[in-house]
């Protein structure tokens, strides 16, 4: 037996090593695999349905642009429970329940935000649009969804420039009045199709017919990095993130005014016939 060990002693250590480092890459391949199940698991939460209406998990900061006071998000923002909603788990199926959010609740709003009971604790989530949107739609489908009937549903219109800086607050009724005329012209969604056309042709209108940038496919297309950089720099050159706060509760939060290509993105991409903005 000894002789067999001392003969075979190289092959046996060789064989052991292999077995080992199998054995490691195995044990760090069912880690990373149950990591990425759990990750799997965890990420059915970061949006939700519910009553025909889509939701989005948020952070503390978005929170506060609905309740600028609101110190943490906790239980004590939670107000009627809404209903229960089900996900599915590593051990089958867990029921959570889901809350109005009792200040905006408590002041008649609508639930701009909701927030649901885990295991891990409560979280918030932002209403990010209507099931009944989902297809192709038009301003008039949006309006309606969030309760925007009259230039007196709009509580106010906050425009910062590219960087998220603030540029101005409308408010005045005449203000309002007027942005809400022009947002009814809006019409009909132009979906991808007509925002790659639009910005291509401003492209086109502003430096000519060229190889560098062409339309493929309802996409922009660049020759390289640089030209597309150099053409994205032009298409948001005077861009507006534009706020839209109703008085039911409810924001159209950061839609994309890009004055260049003359495109007004709210839920859906929309031609601009009257400027906005000066």
């Amino acid at each position: 037996m000894k002789a067999f060990l001392k003969k075979h002693l190289g092959i046996i250590i060789l064989v052991a090593a292999i077995l080992l480092f199998a054995g490691g890459w195995l044990f760090v391949w069912n880690r990373i695999g149950n990591q990425m199940t759990k990750a799997a698991f965890r990420s059915v939460y970061d949006t939700l349905t519910f009553d025909g209406a889509h939701y989005v998990r948020c952070d503390l900061e978005t929170v506060r642009a609905y309740l600028p006071d609101t110190e943490a998000i906790s239980r004590d923002l939670c107000g009627d429970e809404l209903g229960t909603l089900s996900f599915p788990s590593e051990t089958g199926s867990v029921s959570c329940p889901l809350y109005a959010c009792k200040p905006l609740a408590d002041a008649g709003k609508q639930n701009a935000i909701v927030l649901l009971e885990q295991e891990e604790g409560i979280s918030a989530y932002e209403l990010s649009g209507f099931q009944y949107l989902d297809e192709q739609t038009s301003i008039w489908a949006v309006c309606a969804s969030y309760g925007i009937g009259y230039p007196e549903n709009i509580e106010s219109v906050i425009v910062k420039d590219k960087e998220g800086n603030l540029l101005e607050t409308i408010s005045e009724p005449e203000a309002l009045s007027k942005f809400f005329d022009r947002l009814l012209k809006l019409g009909e969604d132009i979906g991808e199709a007509g925002i790659a056309e639009a910005y291509y042709n401003a492209y086109t209108a502003e430096f000519g017919e060229t190889d560098q940038i062409w339309l493929e496919d309802n996409t922009v297309k660049a020759k390289d990095d640089a030209v597309y950089q150099e053409a994205m720099d032009f298409w948001t050159k005077d861009l507006r993130l534009v706020t839209i706060k109703l008085t039911n509760g409810l924001q159209l939060r950061d839609c994309i005014y890009a004055p260049v290509p003359g495109t007004f993105s709210i839920y859906g991409d929309y031609k601009i016939t009257e400027p906005f903005f000066t």
